[in-house]
């Protein structure tokens, strides 16, 4: 057995009943309660979260991430994805969410020459067009970045 975890529900809180083991030593065991709170959404009803159980923290959260402790992103100091992006990964993926507008294949290499996407005003056709040449551009001096620096490894 590599990982099991009993979750207990109570009201306005989750008991989580787990073990865990750092590096193949021995098995710790946890116990503890996880408080929820609620929000109310603008056309009714209401959502929950969590209570990150981190000393100290207690921030709101959607999603608590497992370790010794379940406790929430900023805890363990994890990043989103896109923050460790460089500069042309980013301005590729964003070319990317423009391609996907315009009804185009994806990738920077594909060109664009697509045409307008039926019922898409000509303004917002042309506009959309500059900033993916501008974001295609950035991609691409990336890629060359990229390139030089693998070059110069060899």
């Amino acid at each position: 057995m590599t990982a099991s975890i009993n979750l207990q529900s109570e009201p306005e809180r989750v008991i989580l009943d787990y073990r865990h083991r750092k590096w193949g030593g021995e098995w710790q065991p946890e116990r503890y309660p996880v408080y929820l709170d609620t929000t109310p959404c603008h056309m009714g009803g209401e959502r929950h979260w969590f209570l990150c159980p981190a000393r100290g923290c207690g921030r709101r959260v959607a999603i608590l991430y497992g370790g010794a402790i379940f406790a929430c992103r900023h805890c363990y100091r994890l990043p989103y994805p896109s923050k460790r992006e460089k500069p042309g990964d980013r301005a590729a993926r964003r070319a990317d969410r423009i391609r996907d507008k315009m009804g185009w294949p994806r990738g920077v290499l594909e060109g664009s020459d697509w045409g307008k996407p039926k019922g898409m005003h000509w303004r917002t056709y042309e506009r959309l067009c500059r900033e993916h040449d501008v974001l295609s551009d950035r991609a691409l001096a990336g890629i060359m970045d990229y390139l030089n620096r693998l070059s110069g490894r060899f």
